[in-house]
């Protein structure tokens, strides 16, 4: 079951953030545009928790779990790694504020925090939006021991873990980034996503259009305005992102290939968007000028090139690292629809 509802929805997240990271581009457009759209990431943590209950299977084992999301998630992001340590060793001009740093750049291939070597004060690594990358890294690493587990405690196994992590990192926290990385309450919006899965693969809940339009917009209504106090964040917005996914799932909506297919590059997008607004930072304001207008239409015209080159990156790039798992793929479906045809051939 394709559920291309969550694609659309895993497409405004990622064009949100790329928004996010747009509007702030160029100091003297900040007066003139709206800082919002960084709630992308929460979004997309409920749609994790979600997905990966959602396909689970009491066949599943620890390393077939984890050797897929392996192969799905960290490719694309290494290559992007290595390019930033690549501009950064070689053209340390083009980044304000940076400079190489080989501690930074091996614990960012091993999704370890780090204090980032931009902004002292996040721990993000080398590739900025890789921090989020950190958390769904921790969230498969937890899932995937909870398949130790007997099938039916798996999901309570994987939530108690995460929350017991959450509470130690809490309790030891010694200032030093391990710790106050995984300390933030941020990581408990997975669980959410999680106990969505059950309440919908189990049909435990019956939701109206009418209900499910009124979550999604409520939920957006509410995680664009509240504000989002330091630790308070998994109630100002993870729950806010939780009615948004959950009145998508019940939202009857029309396949889109254009919007499923800006769904299926919203990884890349999500990767790729900073190196393509630096450009764009570059490039743009001398052509647009100063001013409101032209603080709007850099805006607007950064997200959609990113956009495009979002999609280019997913097709040429990230399809390229997965090619012999699609090949793969396809050959054992061309194998069933042989069977098929011979089945019937013999009735």
């Amino acid at each position: 079951m394709r559920l291309h509802a969550l694609q659309y929805l895993r497409a405004i997240a990622a064009i949100a953030v790329v928004w996010s990271h747009a509007v702030i581009q160029r100091d003297e457009y900040l007066q003139f545009l709206a800082d919002t759209g960084a709630w992308g990431v929460d979004i997309f943590f409920v749609i994790s928790g979600f997905i990966m209950v959602f396909i689970a299977k009491p066949t599943d084992t620890p390393k077939k779990f984890i050797s897929n999301r392996i192969s799905r998630v960290v490719p694309l992001y290494w290559f992007f790694t290595l390019l930033t340590a690549l501009i950064l060793l070689l053209m340390p001009n083009l980044f304000n504020n940076s400079e190489f740093s080989w501690v930074a750049t091996i614990k960012s291939f091993l999704f370890i925090p780090e204090v980032s070597i931009t902004q002292s004060n996040d721990l993000w690594p080398i590739l900025a939006p890789g921090w989020s990358l950190n958390y769904e890294m921790f969230f498969y690493v937890m899932f995937a021991l909870s398949l130790f587990a007997p099938f039916k405690y798996r999901i309570w196994t994987c939530c108690t873990a995460i929350v017991a992590i959450l509470l130690l990192a809490g309790i030891f926290d010694n200032g030093g980034p391990v710790t106050q990385f995984y300390s933030q309450p941020i990581v408990l919006e997975f669980i959410l996503g999680m106990l969505l899965a059950i309440v919908f693969k189990r049909n435990l809940l019956k939701v109206s259009q009418t209900v499910a339009w009124f979550l999604i917009i409520a939920g957006f209504v509410l995680i664009i305005t509240l504000p989002s106090p330091p630790g308070l964040r998994i109630f100002a917005i993870g729950i806010p992102a939780l009615m948004i996914v959950t009145g998508t799932l019940y939202c009857k909506m029309g396949e889109s290939r254009f919007f499923v297919m800006l769904g299926d590059s919203s990884y890349s997008l999500y990767l790729c968007h900073i190196f393509t607004l630096g450009l764009c930072r570059l490039i743009l304001p001398p052509i647009l000028g100063e001013g409101r207008l032209a603080a709007i239409l850099f805006a607007v015209l950064a997200t959609l090139i990113c956009i495009a080159s979002g999609v280019v990156v997913h097709y040429l790039i990230d399809n390229w690292f997965l090619r012999k798992e699609r090949i793969t793929d396809l050959q054992r479906l061309a194998n069933g629809r042989n069977t098929t045809v011979a089945g019937n051939r013999v009735k």
